[in-house]
């Protein structure tokens, strides 16, 4: 059995996804997939646009055979916070033999230079972090400039692309778990992450999910193009039954409340918040409407849009800052959180179950018993996500709460 690891969120599955898929199978030979999948949100602060059940079946019809919830204190986080909680989620199945992300580079050389470096820190680049630092650069730009002081030969830009950061990261995490989980990097087919636009084929999720957001129709050609079909019917499905698509606004009510409302103290304590930052925010959140209103203001050079809605994402489940410190430094900490699997994943499960460095969650209701302490809280807090997103679907008689606890694991033969 040889073992593939893909970290993903699947918002929704398209395209590039299936090609990622196949290609990593193709070049790991890997008899068996497994998929770390964000939960109800997203690394960039936002609500996914269908449920994790839902994206859990996109993946098993796309090829992954056993598909496990990122906990939402890593989901929504930072790009560093985000690729450690999902490497440590592989790494603790005890099962995976290869980790395949994709990349702008293409190739693993330069990033596994510039992810040594970054968890080295030697003397050499700490200095030339300090120098630009004190020159004015903000840290992105002079982490930048110190590394292409020290590795002379990186390609310009690299570390302009959001695929390229999120490949360091996941170098990095297995650099600090000491996995032996080998890498491997896929070159990213058609848009880039973060592009607006659509095309024929291989847009981005994020194009997507604006198509949609303006009111496209999820059979509209234009669409069915970067789809495969079973994304197509099931989202076709959610938006039937009501329970999509879920965009960030409809969360404008909560989040406008809570900051409007919340002590600046207590809000000192929400992960991303700086000293300072409290405040803007609070003021921001008096003046708004909605939350895109919201973001706009508050977000400047210093403070990314990124930033400002994941603090507004965190106060829905309530993660402070001391909780967070502390999931990531005890490596003990955590579960593996069953969202779906099939005939292989059964395999698979198999394995874990007697390899698994952490407990293996199928029911829901058995976390009281299997889980202890910070594992207990980590899990506690997927419950209050889902508990709130339930709140953005259309229809108001799917908004009943516990659907973490009433649904059940996607088998699919």
């Amino acid at each position: 059995m040889k073992v593939l690891g893909i970290i993903s969120e699947y918002n929704p599955l398209h395209m590039g996804h299936l090609y990622h898929i196949s290609t990593s199978r193709e070049k790991t030979g890997a008899t068996h997939t497994i998929c770390v999948m964000s939960g109800n949100f997203v690394q960039r602060g936002e609500p996914a646009v269908v449920d994790k059940w839902a994206r859990a079946r996109m993946a098993l019809h796309a090829g992954i055979d056993l598909v496990l919830e990122l906990p939402v204190v890593f989901a929504c986080a930072s790009a560093e916070i985000f690729a450690y909680g999902a490497v440590r989620t592989l790494h603790n199945t005890g099962v995976v033999d290869f980790l395949s992300f994709g990349s702008e580079q293409g190739e693993l050389d330069s990033l596994c230079k510039i992810a040594s470096l970054l968890h080295e820190e030697p003397a050499e680049f700490k200095e030339f972090l300090k120098q630009y630092l004190d020159m004015g650069f903000s840290f992105p730009v002079s982490r930048e400039k110190a590394l292409h002081a020290v590795l002379k030969e990186l390609p310009e830009n690299i570390m302009s692309h959001s695929n390229n950061i999120l490949a360091i990261e996941y170098l990095k995490a297995l650099k600090k778990l000491k996995s032996p989980i080998q890498p491997v990097t896929i070159r990213r087919m058609g848009a880039s992450y973060l592009s607006t636009e659509m095309f024929s084929s291989f847009s981005s999720a994020t194009a997507i999910r604006r198509f949609l957001m303006d009111g496209g129709m999820v059979t509209d050609p234009v669409l069915t193009g970067n789809l495969p079909d079973f994304t197509v019917n099931l989202l076709h499905n959610e938006i039937i039954n009501k329970r999509g698509p879920v965009f960030p606004d409809a969360f404008s009510e909560i989040i406008l409340y809570r900051l409007r409302t919340i002590d600046p103290e207590t809000l000192r304590n929400v992960p991303d918040v700086t000293e300072g930052l409290e405040n803007r925010l609070i003021s921001c959140a008096i003046k708004a409407g909605t939350l895109s209103e919201f973001v706009s203001m508050a977000t400047s050079n210093r403070y990314p849009a990124t930033r400002i809605k994941r603090i507004a994402s965190n106060l829905l489940w309530g993660i402070t800052k001391d909780n967070l410190r502390a999931f990531i430094r005890d490596d003990s900490c955590g579960y593996l959180r069953i969202l779906g699997f099939n005939s292989r994943g059964r395999e698979l499960l198999s394995r874990i179950r007697k390899e698994a460095r952490v407990p293996l969650i199928t029911k829901t209701a058995d976390y009281r018993n299997k889980l202890s302490g910070l594992s207990k809280t980590m899990l506690e807090y997927d419950i209050r996500a889902t508990n709130a997103y339930v709140l953005a679907f259309p229809d108001h008689r799917q908004r009943m709460g516990d659907r973490d606890f009433t649904m059940p694991v996607i088998k699919i033969d």
